[in-house]
């Protein structure tokens, strides 16, 4: 009994000396899940008259804010310097594209090295009233940052948590590369283009894994 009294005075002592900004940071990772970076990533497809490229983007940072085991929201922040091509095998052109969709035609990487995705709100979807998919769970409504462009974008996602792991799988949506300054060879920009445009809409698909 008395080791038992000696050990809750010291835990009580630890708890009431701990520094104001320890506890702060120990009250706001509460409800709070970190993102696994090596398991998340941004999958992307563009498209042009007769042909495609895809890749994915990792990500730098991001957080998910959980609730009754429900997402209440978050942030992740993606890394547009890790843009990688997946469909060209010849290195040489793969490495000329990955090039050219980091300079300043494109993402203008060196400028402005990462976009971030801030969640605003998130309904939970109910088989009929999900889009697209019965797997649909969540529609999540959210702020892209980009080039400096804050744009509203939506999708609808596959949102798990099971042994305290959350996953989330967006459905394949589309966003207006324009409408954050991406113009380069746009038909809706340049009318002059005619067939040797590139498509303004490029297809993302978000998958996130938690720690």
């Amino acid at each position: 009994m008395k080791n038992m009294k000696f050990l809750w005075i010291l835990v009580v002592g630890l708890v009431t000396t701990l520094p104001a900004t320890h506890a702060q940071d120990l009250k706001k990772s509460a409800g709070k899940f970190v993102i696994n970076l090596g398991d998340s990533k941004v999958n992307w497809t563009g498209k042009k008259p007769g042909g495609a490229h895809e890749g994915f983007v990792s990500l730098a940072s991001g957080e998910l804010k959980v609730d009754n085991n429900e997402i209440k929201g978050g942030s992740f922040v993606i890394d547009l310097t890790s843009i990688v091509n997946t469909d060209l095998k010849d290195e040489g052109t793969n490495a000329k594209l990955v090039g050219h969709l980091k300079s300043a035609d494109f993402f203008d990487v060196e400028k402005f090295p990462t976009a971030r995705f801030e969640i605003t709100k998130v309904t939970k979807l109910n088989g009929s009233a999900a889009t697209g998919t019965p797997k649909s769970t969540h529609k999540i409504d959210g702020d892209l940052t980009m080039k400096g462009i804050t744009k509203k974008v939506s999708f609808d996602a596959s949102v798990n948590i099971l042994n305290g792991k959350l996953t989330a799988a967006s459905l394949p949506f589309t966003i207006d590369r324009t409408q954050w300054g991406v113009n380069y060879q746009s038909k809706s920009v340049f009318a002059e283009l005619k067939d040797k445009f590139i498509d303004d809409e490029i297809a993302l698909t978000v998958d996130l894994v938690t720690k």
